[in-house]
Protein backbone atom coordinates (compact mmCIF):
# COMPACT_ATOMS: atom_id res chain seq x y z
CA UNK A 1 0.00 0.00 0.00
CA UNK A 2 1.38 3.42 -0.92
CA UNK A 3 -0.01 6.72 0.26
CA UNK A 4 1.29 10.05 -1.03
CA UNK A 5 0.93 13.32 0.78
CA UNK A 6 2.64 16.64 1.41
CA UNK A 7 6.19 16.07 2.51
CA UNK A 8 6.07 12.35 3.13
CA UNK A 9 4.88 9.03 1.77
CA UNK A 10 4.05 5.76 3.47
CA UNK A 11 6.06 3.16 1.60
CA UNK A 12 4.63 0.10 3.25
CA UNK A 13 2.18 -0.85 5.94
CA UNK A 14 2.00 -4.18 7.73
CA UNK A 15 -1.02 -3.80 9.93
CA UNK A 16 -3.23 -6.45 11.46
CA UNK A 17 -5.08 -4.35 14.03
CA UNK A 18 -3.16 -3.34 17.12
CA UNK A 19 -5.50 -5.21 19.42
CA UNK A 20 -4.71 -8.45 17.62
CA UNK A 21 -1.22 -8.23 16.12
CA UNK A 22 1.84 -6.13 15.40
CA UNK A 23 1.97 -3.12 13.11
CA UNK A 24 4.63 -1.40 11.07
CA UNK A 25 5.06 1.61 8.83
CA UNK A 26 7.96 2.89 6.72
CA UNK A 27 7.68 6.63 6.23
CA UNK A 28 9.58 8.23 3.35
CA UNK A 29 10.38 11.82 4.26
CA UNK A 30 10.63 14.33 1.40
CA UNK A 31 10.07 17.73 2.95
CA UNK A 32 13.23 19.18 4.60
CA UNK A 33 10.96 20.79 7.22
CA UNK A 34 9.25 17.52 8.10
CA UNK A 35 10.91 16.93 11.49
CA UNK A 36 10.49 20.57 12.48
CA UNK A 37 6.72 20.23 12.38
CA UNK A 38 4.43 18.60 14.90
CA UNK A 39 3.64 15.10 13.67
CA UNK A 40 0.56 12.99 14.20
CA UNK A 41 1.15 9.96 16.42
CA UNK A 42 1.33 6.82 14.29
CA UNK A 43 -0.21 3.74 15.93
CA UNK A 44 -1.36 5.70 19.01
CA UNK A 45 -2.68 2.56 20.72
CA UNK A 46 0.59 0.65 20.45
CA UNK A 47 1.78 -0.85 23.71
CA UNK A 48 5.44 -1.32 22.77
CA UNK A 49 6.67 0.94 19.96
CA UNK A 50 10.07 1.14 18.29
CA UNK A 51 11.15 4.06 16.09
CA UNK A 52 14.10 3.55 13.72
CA UNK A 53 15.81 5.70 11.10
CA UNK A 54 17.74 4.92 7.96
CA UNK A 55 21.41 4.45 8.73
CA UNK A 56 23.63 7.35 7.70
CA UNK A 57 25.85 6.45 4.75
CA UNK A 58 28.82 7.98 2.95
CA UNK A 59 28.30 9.69 -0.41
CA UNK A 60 25.58 8.20 -2.59
CA UNK A 61 25.62 4.80 -0.90
CA UNK A 62 22.00 3.62 -0.58
CA UNK A 63 22.68 0.71 1.74
CA UNK A 64 21.81 2.73 4.83
CA UNK A 65 18.22 2.90 3.60
CA UNK A 66 18.23 -0.75 2.54
CA UNK A 67 19.51 -2.02 5.89
CA UNK A 68 17.00 0.09 7.80
CA UNK A 69 14.14 -1.37 5.74
CA UNK A 70 15.55 -4.86 6.22
CA UNK A 71 15.71 -4.32 10.00
CA UNK A 72 12.11 -3.08 9.82
CA UNK A 73 11.00 -6.25 8.03
CA UNK A 74 12.92 -8.58 10.31
CA UNK A 75 11.67 -6.92 13.49
CA UNK A 76 8.08 -7.18 12.25
CA UNK A 77 8.60 -10.85 11.46
CA UNK A 78 10.09 -11.49 14.92
CA UNK A 79 7.16 -9.85 16.74
CA UNK A 80 4.46 -11.37 14.51
CA UNK A 81 2.52 -12.54 17.59
CA UNK A 82 3.21 -9.54 19.84
CA UNK A 83 -0.16 -7.85 20.25
CA UNK A 84 0.33 -4.10 20.56
CA UNK A 85 3.87 -4.16 19.16
CA UNK A 86 4.74 -1.57 16.50
CA UNK A 87 7.64 -0.16 14.53
CA UNK A 88 7.97 3.08 12.55
CA UNK A 89 10.96 3.58 10.26
CA UNK A 90 11.86 6.93 8.72
CA UNK A 91 13.81 6.96 5.44
CA UNK A 92 14.56 9.50 2.71
CA UNK A 93 14.27 9.12 -1.09
CA UNK A 94 17.19 8.10 -3.25
CA UNK A 95 19.76 10.88 -3.47
CA UNK A 96 18.85 12.34 -0.07
CA UNK A 97 20.23 11.69 3.41
CA UNK A 98 18.51 11.51 6.77
CA UNK A 99 21.32 13.56 8.37
CA UNK A 100 20.35 16.54 6.20
CA UNK A 101 16.94 16.75 7.88
CA UNK A 102 18.20 17.93 11.28
CA UNK A 103 16.40 15.03 12.89
CA UNK A 104 16.63 14.53 16.66
CA UNK A 105 15.94 10.87 17.24
CA UNK A 106 15.00 11.19 20.91
CA UNK A 107 12.55 14.04 20.29
CA UNK A 108 10.86 12.22 17.39
CA UNK A 109 10.49 9.05 19.47
CA UNK A 110 8.96 10.99 22.36
CA UNK A 111 6.49 12.68 20.02
CA UNK A 112 5.52 9.24 18.70
CA UNK A 113 5.08 7.96 22.28
CA UNK A 114 7.64 5.24 21.56
CA UNK A 115 9.50 3.27 24.20
CA UNK A 116 12.61 2.66 22.05
CA UNK A 117 14.49 4.46 19.26
CA UNK A 118 17.39 3.21 17.15
CA UNK A 119 19.64 4.95 14.66
CA UNK A 120 23.18 4.54 13.34
CA UNK A 121 25.46 4.64 10.34
CA UNK A 122 26.85 2.46 7.56
CA UNK A 123 30.54 2.40 6.73
CA UNK A 124 32.21 0.34 4.02
CA UNK A 125 35.50 -1.50 4.43
CA UNK A 126 38.15 -1.90 1.75
CA UNK A 127 36.50 -5.06 0.49
CA UNK A 128 33.23 -3.21 -0.02
CA UNK A 129 31.45 -4.88 2.90
CA UNK A 130 28.95 -2.62 4.70
CA UNK A 131 29.67 -2.24 8.42
CA UNK A 132 26.77 -1.28 10.65
CA UNK A 133 27.04 0.83 13.80
CA UNK A 134 23.81 1.25 15.76
CA UNK A 135 22.70 3.04 18.92
CA UNK A 136 19.60 2.13 20.90
CA UNK A 137 17.97 4.54 23.36
CA UNK A 138 15.23 3.61 25.79
CA UNK A 139 12.83 6.55 26.01
CA UNK A 140 10.81 4.77 28.71
CA UNK A 141 12.89 1.98 30.27
CA UNK A 142 10.94 -1.19 31.13
CA UNK A 143 10.43 -2.24 34.76
CA UNK A 144 13.39 -3.80 36.49
CA UNK A 145 13.24 -6.34 39.32
CA UNK A 146 13.07 -6.13 43.10
CA UNK A 147 13.05 -8.25 46.25
CA UNK A 148 11.29 -7.73 49.56
CA UNK A 149 13.76 -7.56 52.42
CA UNK A 150 12.94 -8.04 56.07
CA UNK A 151 15.02 -8.43 59.18
CA UNK A 152 17.45 -11.35 59.01
CA UNK A 153 18.24 -13.55 62.01
CA UNK A 154 21.96 -12.69 61.89
CA UNK A 155 21.70 -9.27 63.56
CA UNK A 156 24.56 -7.34 65.06
CA UNK A 157 24.71 -8.24 68.78
CA UNK A 158 24.90 -4.59 69.72
CA UNK A 159 21.90 -3.55 67.66
CA UNK A 160 18.34 -3.32 68.83
CA UNK A 161 15.26 -4.76 67.09
CA UNK A 162 13.73 -2.49 64.49
CA UNK A 163 10.31 -3.20 63.02
CA UNK A 164 10.89 -2.11 59.44
CA UNK A 165 10.85 -3.74 56.04
CA UNK A 166 11.78 -2.56 52.58
CA UNK A 167 12.54 -3.44 49.01
CA UNK A 168 15.88 -3.93 47.29
CA UNK A 169 15.19 -2.35 43.93
CA UNK A 170 17.09 -2.94 40.66
CA UNK A 171 15.56 -0.65 38.03
CA UNK A 172 16.76 -0.56 34.43
CA UNK A 173 19.38 2.19 34.42
CA UNK A 174 21.20 1.48 31.15
CA UNK A 175 19.03 3.55 28.83
CA UNK A 176 21.48 3.71 25.93
CA UNK A 177 23.36 0.88 24.22
CA UNK A 178 25.98 1.35 21.53
CA UNK A 179 26.28 -1.81 19.48
CA UNK A 180 29.71 -2.66 18.13
CA UNK A 181 30.18 -2.77 14.38
CA UNK A 182 28.61 -5.79 12.67
CA UNK A 183 29.12 -6.82 9.07
CA UNK A 184 26.11 -6.25 6.86
CA UNK A 185 23.64 -8.44 8.78
CA UNK A 186 20.88 -6.79 10.84
CA UNK A 187 19.59 -10.13 12.19
CA UNK A 188 21.34 -9.82 15.59
CA UNK A 189 19.83 -6.35 16.05
CA UNK A 190 16.37 -7.66 15.20
CA UNK A 191 16.75 -10.46 17.77
CA UNK A 192 17.86 -8.04 20.50
CA UNK A 193 15.04 -5.59 19.77
CA UNK A 194 12.44 -8.35 19.67
CA UNK A 195 13.66 -9.76 22.98
CA UNK A 196 13.46 -6.31 24.53
CA UNK A 197 9.97 -5.66 23.12
CA UNK A 198 8.71 -8.94 24.61
CA UNK A 199 10.32 -8.11 27.94
CA UNK A 200 8.51 -4.75 27.96
CA UNK A 201 5.20 -6.57 27.56
CA UNK A 202 5.88 -9.44 29.97
CA UNK A 203 7.27 -7.21 32.73
CA UNK A 204 3.95 -5.45 33.28
CA UNK A 205 1.82 -8.59 33.41
CA UNK A 206 1.36 -11.56 35.67
CA UNK A 207 0.56 -15.23 35.51
CA UNK A 208 0.37 -17.17 32.27
CA UNK A 209 0.25 -14.08 30.06
CA UNK A 210 3.48 -12.76 31.56
CA UNK A 211 5.10 -16.18 31.21
CA UNK A 212 4.26 -16.25 27.51
CA UNK A 213 6.01 -12.98 26.71
CA UNK A 214 8.89 -13.57 29.11
CA UNK A 215 9.61 -16.97 27.59
CA UNK A 216 9.60 -15.32 24.17
CA UNK A 217 12.00 -12.65 25.41
CA UNK A 218 14.30 -15.31 26.81
CA UNK A 219 14.28 -17.20 23.51
CA UNK A 220 15.17 -14.08 21.53
CA UNK A 221 17.95 -12.94 23.86
CA UNK A 222 19.41 -16.45 23.94
CA UNK A 223 19.40 -16.49 20.13
CA UNK A 224 21.16 -13.12 20.15
CA UNK A 225 23.81 -14.36 22.59
CA UNK A 226 24.32 -17.52 20.55
CA UNK A 227 24.76 -15.50 17.34
CA UNK A 228 27.73 -13.48 18.62
CA UNK A 229 31.07 -14.56 20.07
CA UNK A 230 31.98 -13.00 23.42
CA UNK A 231 34.63 -10.86 21.79
CA UNK A 232 32.19 -9.31 19.30
CA UNK A 233 30.36 -6.91 21.60
CA UNK A 234 30.91 -7.45 25.32
CA UNK A 235 28.80 -4.46 26.36
CA UNK A 236 25.67 -5.42 24.41
CA UNK A 237 26.11 -9.10 25.30
CA UNK A 238 26.34 -8.19 28.98
CA UNK A 239 23.10 -6.23 28.70
CA UNK A 240 21.46 -9.21 26.96
CA UNK A 241 22.44 -11.48 29.85
CA UNK A 242 21.16 -8.85 32.29
CA UNK A 243 17.76 -8.86 30.55
CA UNK A 244 17.80 -12.66 30.63
CA UNK A 245 18.42 -12.51 34.39
CA UNK A 246 15.54 -10.03 34.83
CA UNK A 247 13.22 -12.14 32.67
CA UNK A 248 13.96 -15.27 34.70
CA UNK A 249 13.33 -13.43 37.99
CA UNK A 250 9.96 -12.26 36.69
CA UNK A 251 9.26 -15.73 35.32
CA UNK A 252 9.83 -17.10 38.83
CA UNK A 253 6.83 -15.00 39.91
CA UNK A 254 4.72 -15.80 36.85
CA UNK A 255 5.38 -19.56 37.00
CA UNK A 256 5.91 -20.34 40.72
CA UNK A 257 6.03 -24.11 40.16
CA UNK A 258 9.58 -23.66 38.82
CA UNK A 259 10.72 -20.75 40.99
CA UNK A 260 13.97 -22.38 42.10
CA UNK A 261 15.00 -23.32 38.55
CA UNK A 262 14.19 -19.86 37.21
CA UNK A 263 16.16 -18.13 39.97
CA UNK A 264 19.13 -20.43 39.33
CA UNK A 265 19.00 -19.47 35.65
CA UNK A 266 18.78 -15.78 36.62
CA UNK A 267 21.86 -16.17 38.84
CA UNK A 268 23.86 -17.78 36.01
CA UNK A 269 23.01 -15.00 33.57
CA UNK A 270 23.85 -12.38 36.20
CA UNK A 271 27.28 -13.99 36.58
CA UNK A 272 27.78 -13.94 32.80
CA UNK A 273 26.78 -10.27 32.67
CA UNK A 274 29.35 -9.49 35.39
CA UNK A 275 32.05 -11.43 33.54
CA UNK A 276 31.42 -9.56 30.29
CA UNK A 277 31.17 -6.10 31.85
CA UNK A 278 32.54 -5.85 35.41
CA UNK A 279 32.10 -2.06 35.40
CA UNK A 280 28.30 -1.85 35.12
CA UNK A 281 26.76 -0.93 38.48
CA UNK A 282 23.40 -2.38 37.41
CA UNK A 283 24.88 -5.89 37.43
CA UNK A 284 25.67 -6.25 41.18
CA UNK A 285 22.29 -4.68 42.02
CA UNK A 286 20.49 -7.28 39.91
CA UNK A 287 22.66 -9.96 41.50
CA UNK A 288 21.69 -8.68 44.96
CA UNK A 289 17.98 -8.96 44.12
CA UNK A 290 18.48 -12.53 42.89
CA UNK A 291 20.54 -13.40 45.97
CA UNK A 292 17.88 -11.97 48.30
CA UNK A 293 15.20 -14.02 46.57
CA UNK A 294 17.33 -17.13 47.00
CA UNK A 295 17.81 -16.44 50.71
CA UNK A 296 21.50 -15.61 50.50
CA UNK A 297 23.50 -14.67 53.58
CA UNK A 298 23.70 -11.07 54.67
CA UNK A 299 27.38 -10.78 53.80
CA UNK A 300 26.71 -11.64 50.14
CA UNK A 301 23.91 -9.07 49.86
CA UNK A 302 25.96 -6.32 51.49
CA UNK A 303 28.93 -7.07 49.27
CA UNK A 304 26.84 -6.70 46.09
CA UNK A 305 25.01 -3.56 47.24
CA UNK A 306 28.21 -1.89 48.46
CA UNK A 307 29.82 -2.75 45.12
CA UNK A 308 26.96 -1.00 43.31
CA UNK A 309 27.38 2.14 45.46
CA UNK A 310 31.13 2.18 44.86
CA UNK A 311 30.67 1.80 41.10
CA UNK A 312 27.91 4.41 40.87
CA UNK A 313 28.27 6.83 43.79
CA UNK A 314 25.80 9.24 42.19
CA UNK A 315 23.02 6.63 42.08
CA UNK A 316 20.60 7.51 44.86
CA UNK A 317 18.67 4.27 44.45
CA UNK A 318 21.79 2.22 45.21
CA UNK A 319 22.17 4.07 48.51
CA UNK A 320 18.52 3.47 49.40
CA UNK A 321 19.13 -0.26 48.87
CA UNK A 322 21.95 -0.15 51.40
CA UNK A 323 19.70 1.80 53.79
CA UNK A 324 17.08 -0.96 53.54
CA UNK A 325 19.70 -3.54 54.45
CA UNK A 326 21.00 -1.46 57.37
CA UNK A 327 17.54 -0.74 58.75
CA UNK A 328 16.51 -4.37 58.62
CA UNK A 329 19.59 -5.14 60.71
CA UNK A 330 18.73 -2.53 63.28
CA UNK A 331 21.57 -0.22 62.16
CA UNK A 332 19.40 2.86 62.25
CA UNK A 333 22.24 5.41 62.23
CA UNK A 334 23.84 3.84 59.15
CA UNK A 335 20.49 3.63 57.42
CA UNK A 336 19.69 7.30 58.08
CA UNK A 337 23.12 8.29 56.79
CA UNK A 338 22.51 6.41 53.54
CA UNK A 339 19.11 8.10 53.16
CA UNK A 340 20.73 11.50 53.67
CA UNK A 341 23.34 10.58 51.06
CA UNK A 342 20.63 9.49 48.64
CA UNK A 343 18.93 12.87 48.99
CA UNK A 344 22.28 14.62 48.56
CA UNK A 345 23.12 12.96 45.24
CA UNK A 346 19.57 13.42 43.94
CA UNK A 347 19.63 17.14 44.72
CA UNK A 348 23.15 17.52 43.27
CA UNK A 349 21.86 16.16 39.97
CA UNK A 350 18.64 18.17 40.19
CA UNK A 351 16.61 14.98 40.19
CA UNK A 352 13.32 14.38 41.97
CA UNK A 353 13.48 12.95 45.47
CA UNK A 354 13.10 9.17 45.69
CA UNK A 355 9.77 8.17 47.31
CA UNK A 356 11.49 5.23 49.03
CA UNK A 357 13.63 7.66 51.06
CA UNK A 358 10.68 9.28 52.84
CA UNK A 359 8.90 5.94 53.26
CA UNK A 360 11.86 4.32 54.96
CA UNK A 361 12.64 7.43 57.02
CA UNK A 362 9.08 7.37 58.43
CA UNK A 363 9.56 3.74 59.48
CA UNK A 364 12.84 4.61 61.19
CA UNK A 365 11.48 7.73 62.94
CA UNK A 366 10.50 5.93 66.21
CA UNK A 367 14.10 4.72 66.62
CA UNK A 368 15.97 7.83 65.44
CA UNK A 369 16.31 9.27 68.97
CA UNK A 370 18.41 6.25 70.01
CA UNK A 371 21.25 7.06 67.60
CA UNK A 372 23.48 10.01 66.91
CA UNK A 373 22.15 12.27 64.15
CA UNK A 374 23.52 11.47 60.69
CA UNK A 375 25.47 13.93 58.60
CA UNK A 376 24.30 14.95 55.13
CA UNK A 377 27.39 16.98 54.26
CA UNK A 378 28.54 14.58 51.56
CA UNK A 379 27.85 11.06 50.39
CA UNK A 380 29.82 8.19 51.86
CA UNK A 381 29.62 4.46 51.83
Amino acid sequence: MKIRGYGWAVLCIALGGLNAAQAGMVVEVRDPRFFEQQQAVIFPKAEVKLVTFEFEAVGDDQRGKQRAKELHRQFLAKIHDLQGGAIITFVTPAGQKIENYRVQAERVAKEQHAQMVLWGRIMVDRAGTPLINARLMLIEPPPGISADYKKFAELDRNSFPVGVSGVIDAPVTQWRIDFNTVENDVTPLALYLSGLARYYKGAVRGGGEAARWLNGSIADFKAYVAALPETADRGALSQAHLYLARAYVRLADAAPARTAAHLDAARRHGELAAKLNPFDAAVPTVQAVIAARQGARLTELRSKLAQAVNMAPADGNARVNLAVLDSAQGKVGDALLQLDNANFVQEAQQKAALPAVDKLRRQLAPYADRVAPSSSAAPSR
